[in-house]
């Protein structure tokens, strides 16, 4: 019983996390084509990188939220 409400916590962190990550890409495609003059400049591969690596820190941190939400959940 308790491993599943840990995991559970855990999985809802992860889809939190994917709806955050969906909503931030969905934020920058918006700005993109507003503003495209700024986002031109902007096409560089350590932009590209540091955004995947944000965008990973986010689901994790949300997982990791989620697993220790269900540890509280627990006692």
């Amino acid at each position: 019983m308790r491993t599943s409400i840990v995991l559970w916590s855990a999985i809802s962190g992860a889809v939190l996390g994917l709806f955050i990550d969906a909503t931030l890409i969905g934020v920058a495609l918006l700005f993109s084509t507003a503003m495209p003059t700024l986002f031109a400049r902007l096409q560089q591969r350590w932009i590209g990188i540091g955004a995947v690596a944000v965008l990973t820190l986010i689901l994790t941190g949300s997982v990791a939220l989620g697993y220790l939400e269900g540890q509280l959940k627990t006692y």
